[in-house]
């Protein structure tokens, strides 16, 4: 807060969600960045070319291992495609690296431990909820394997929620409608 409201302050940058809300209050007039979370969408139409498709939402998903403002946490896939598409994907996630970053791994140790509790949170309540585990879950202490999942559903956290980490679920849905409708709920 001090920084924030104080008088020399003539520009605020800030990332993380809640948190920039309250600040965005407080700065009265002065210029403003702020990415405050999301769930970007990748959207893929029955007539996408699915094996670019599957190669950028693998990086999308999973560089930085998925701990980008940026990255894809959820794809919307149209029915019609969306087996092809899921086997794509899933051939080129078994190709991911894991372990250090010292290591030059693809998937490397998420921030904190409050980070991959509240991934493993998302990531159970989908499986308690029917979601179709494409790889195991496999977790040691901040490290989390890459995670596919198919068959999310509306009703499942993960539909919702940022997970900020190296997990992707894959949403069906019968029209490109449906999707967008989807996209545009993300909290």
């Amino acid at each position: 807060d001090y920084l924030t409201e104080h008088s020399g302050n003539n520009c605020l940058s800030f990332t993380g969600g809640d948190t920039g809300l309250s600040l965005a209050k407080k700065v009265g007039m002065i210029p403003i960045q702020m990415e405050l979370g999301g769930k970007d969408a990748c959207i893929v139409c029955p007539d996408a070319d699915l094996d670019l498709a599957a190669k950028h939402i693998i990086k999308g998903g999973f560089s930085y291992s998925g701990q980008r403002c940026t990255a894809v946490k959820i794809v919307l896939v149209h029915d019609d495609v969306a087996d092809a598409l899921v086997e794509k994907v899933l051939s080129g996630v078994g190709k991911l690296t894991v372990g250090m970053p010292d290591d030059n791994c693809n998937i490397t140790p998420v921030i904190s431990e409050s980070s991959a509790n509240f991934i493993e949170k998302l990531v159970l309540d989908a499986k308690e909820k029917g979601a179709k585990f494409l790889t195991e879950y496999k977790r040691e202490g901040n490290l989390i394997w890459p995670c596919l999942l198919d068959h999310v559903r509306p009703d499942m956290d993960l539909a919702w929620e940022e997970p900020f980490g190296p997990v992707l679920p894959v949403m069906r849905v019968s029209s490109i409608d449906e999707a967008v409708a989807h996209a545009n709920k993300n909290r």
